[in-house]
C-alpha cells in the first residue's frame, strides 16, 4: 500500500503535541506497523480547518485524483477538516477515488462500518468543537469590550507596557549597531523610560496607554483637520512630514488618505472601546479604561468639518470657483511640491502648501491666479507652429504602427490561448504543479518579451493635433473643464518658479508631435543631451 500523511497546524496550534513534526512522526510509526510505504507528506502551515481552500490539501487531493498513493493517514480527523459537510464529502472523493483513509488518534478505518459510524459522530464533534470556540471568542471580545479592554488591532498613537519594554530592548540594540544616533537614542530611550515608569502600577502588561512617540502625531491629525482648510490627503502629507508612519495592521509605512481617515474617525481616541458581532450588526460604544488622547469637543469639531466638507462636494462649488485644470500638474522646482488649487474668497488660485508640510522652499512668491498660469499655459500651446500637411503626417505615423500591432496582437492572442489550455490541464490533473508552474512562467516570459504597441495612443494623437490646429478658435471658447482635460492631454507636469512657469514636461502624445509633426526648435542641455521637455528658462532647467 502506498500511503501518503497529510499534517496541519494553525497559526495558534503551535504546541506540543500539534506540530508537523510530531503529526508526521505518529503517522509514519503506524504506516511502520501496517507495512504500507509512505510516498508523500503533505505540509499544511498556518492554515485553519475551517473550510478546504487549502493549498497542500486541494494539492493532496489532485494526486489522489490521479491515484498517487492508496491511503491517507492522518493523526486526527479534526487535522483533516473542522467542517462536517468537508469531512463527509472529501472522504467520500477519496472512496470514489479507491483511496482508504485512516485517522490514528481515534483509530478510526474508512473502509470498516464501524469505521464509518465513528466518521459521522467524530466531524460531529469536530465541527461542535469549532463552532463552540467561536462563540466563546466572540463572547470574550464582547466582555473585554464591556470592561473596558481593547480589541482587535491597536489604534495608532497607543502602545501597551509589553510593547514598549520591547521598543526599548530594540532601540538598544539599533544603537549598540550603530543603526540610530546618540542624541536620537537618548531622546527617545528617556520618552519611553518616563512612560513606563508612570505606567508602573497603574496599566497592566497588555493594556492601552498612549504612546510617547506616536501619541503627539494623533493630536497634530485632529489640530489640522479641525482648522477646515485641509482634506484628509493634507492630513497624511502633514503627518509624514513629520515623520510618522503608520502602525498596526497598516504596518510602517507613510500615511494616505485611507489611514488618516481611519484616525480622524476612531473614538478610540476620545476614550472609548467598541465591539462588534456580526459584520451585519451595527457597532457598539463602550467607556474604555484607557486615558483618552483629544478631547470630546475635537473629535466632534473635525466631525463637523468632515460633514460639512461632504455636503459642499455633494452639492458642488460654482464651476468658476471649483474647477482648476492645471491643479495636477504644477509642479514647484524650489521644493518639488505640487500646486494646488485653492478657493479663497471666490478668487481661483494656485498655492504651494509647502508650509503645509513643514517644507522649506527657495521660492518666495506662495500664491498665484488661476488665470496667470492657464494663460501662459495654453500660450506655450499656442505659440506651437502646426503645418498645414499634419493629418498626413498623423496618418502616417499611425499606418506605420498598424502591421506591427496587429502581428503582436496575434502573437499575445496565441500564447495567452496556450496559458488557458495549460491550467486546464493542471486542474485535472494531467501535469504536476511543478510542470504546470515552470511552463506558465516561460510563456508569460514570452508575453512579456513582446509588449503590445500602444495603438490607443495613436487615437490621441491625432485628437491631439487636431486640436493643435484649431487651438485659437478652441481656447477661446473652452470652458475650464474642457481646458483641464486640453492641459492633461498635453503635459506631464508644468514646472513653476517665483510665480512663473519655466518648464514643461510633455505627454508622450505631445512629445511624439513634436518629434514628428510641429516644427519647433530642439532642446539641448549643455552636456548635448537631448532633453524630453521645454524649458522656457536655462537659469532653471
Amino acid at each position: 500500500m502506498r500511503a501518503a500523511i497529510y499534517t496541519r497546524v494553525s497559526s495558534e496550534e503551535q504546541i506540543e503535541g500539534h506540530s508537523l513534526s510530531a503529526q508526521a512522526e505518529i503517522a509514519r510509526q503506524f504506516a511502520v506497523q501496517r507495512g504500507w510505504n509512505v510516498v508523500q507528506v503533505y505540509e499544511e502551515k498556518g492554515r485553519s480547518g475551517k473550510n478546504a481552500l487549502r493549498p497542500e490539501f486541494q494539492q493532496m487531493l489532485r494526486h489522489a485524483e490521479a491515484g498517487l498513493f492508496d491511503v491517507l493517514i492522518v493523526h486526527k480527523l479534526d487535522r483533516f477538516s473542522r467542517s462536517l459537510q468537508d469531512v463527509l464529502f472529501y472522504l467520500k472523493y477519496l472512496k470514489d477515488r479507491n483511496v482508504s483513509f485512516v485517522s490514528v488518534n481515534e483509530s478510526f478505518d474508512f473502509t470498516t462500518p464501524t469505521g464509518k459510524v465513528q466518521l459521522v459522530l467524530m466531524a460531529a464533534i469536530a465541527e461542535w468543537y469549532l463552532d463552540n470556540l467561536s462563540q466563546e471568542t466572540i463572547k470574550g471580545k464582547k466582555e473585554r469590550a464591556r470592561k473596558g479592554g481593547w480589541n482587535g488591532t491597536l489604534a495608532f498613537g497607543y502602545t501597551t507596557p509589553r510593547r514598549l519594554k520591547d521598543m526599548l530592548t530594540q532601540l538598544g540594540e539599533d544603537f549598540q549597531a550603530g543603526k540610530i544616533a546618540e542624541a536620537d537614542y537618548s531622546r527617545l530611550a528617556t520618552l519611553i523610560e518616563e512612560t513606563l515608569e508612570s505606567a508602573e502600577g497603574r496599566y497592566g502588561e497588555t493594556d492601552a496607554l498612549i504612546c510617547p512617540i506616536n501619541g503627539p502625531g494623533v493630536v497634530l491629525a485632529f489640530e489640522k483637520y479641525s482648522l477646515g482648510i485641509y482634506s484628509d490627503l493634507d492630513i497624511a502629507n502633514i503627518l509624514t512630514a513629520a515623520g510618522y508612519r503608520t502602525s498596526g495592521q497598516f504596518g510602517n509605512n507613510p500615511f494616505g488618505k485611507d489611514t488618516t481617515i481611519y484616525i480622524l474617525q476612531n473614538r478610540f481616541y476620545i476614550g472609548e472601546t467598541s465591539y462588534q458581532g456580526k459584520k451585519s450588526q451595527p457597532k457598539e460604544y463602550l467607556p474604555g479604561r484607557h486615558e483618552p488622547l483629544i478631547s470630546r469637543d475635537l473629535f466632534e469639531k473635525c466631525q463637523e468639518v468632515r460633514a460639512r466638507r461632504a455636503a459642499n462636494f455633494s452639492r458642488g462649488l460654482p464651476k468658476n470657483t471649483a474647477t482648476y485644470p492645471l491643479a495636477s500638474l504644477l509642479v514647484c522646482a524650489g521644493c518639488g511640491n505640487n500646486w494646488r488649487g485653492w478657493n479663497l474668497r471666490g478668487d481661483r488660485r494656485y498655492r504651494d502648501p509647502a508650509k503645509d508640510k513643514g517644507h522649506e522652499c527657495s521660492s518666495h512668491l506662495k500664491s498665484v491666479a488661476a488665470e496667470v498660469f492657464e494663460a501662459t499655459a495654453a500660450e506655450i500651446l499656442l505659440s506651437l507652429n502646426v503645418p498645414t500637411d499634419w493629418k498626413d503626417r498623423v496618418l502616417a505615423l499611425i499606418t506605420k504602427d498598424q502591421p506591427q500591432y496587429a502581428a503582436v496582437k496575434n502573437q499575445q492572442t496565441s500564447l495567452q490561448g496556450r496559458l488557458e489550455r495549460l491550467k486546464q490541464l493542471f486542474l485535472l490533473g494531467d501535469i504536476s504543479e511543478g510542470e504546470y508552474r515552470q511552463m506558465r512562467d516561460e510563456i508569460q516570459a514570452q508575453i512579456n518579451a513582446t509588449p503590445l504597441p500602444t495603438l490607443g495612443r495613436m487615437i490621441d494623437l491625432e485628437r491631439a493635433a487636431d486640436l493643435l490646429g484649431n487651438i485659437r478658435n478652441i481656447w477661446d471658447a473652452a470652458t475650464l473643464e474642457e481646458s483641464e482635460a486640453w492641459f492633461r492631454l498635453m503635459y506631464n507636469k508644468v514646472y513653476v518658479y517665483e510665480g512663473e512657469i519655466k518648464a514643461i514636461e510633455p505627454t508622450p502624445i505631445l512629445w511624439v508631435l513634436l518629434s514628428n509633426i510641429i516644427n519647433y526648435d530642439t532642446l539641448v542641455g549643455d552636456d548635448g543631451i537631448r532633453t524630453r521637455g521645454l524649458c522656457l528658462d536655462r537659469a532653471v532647467c
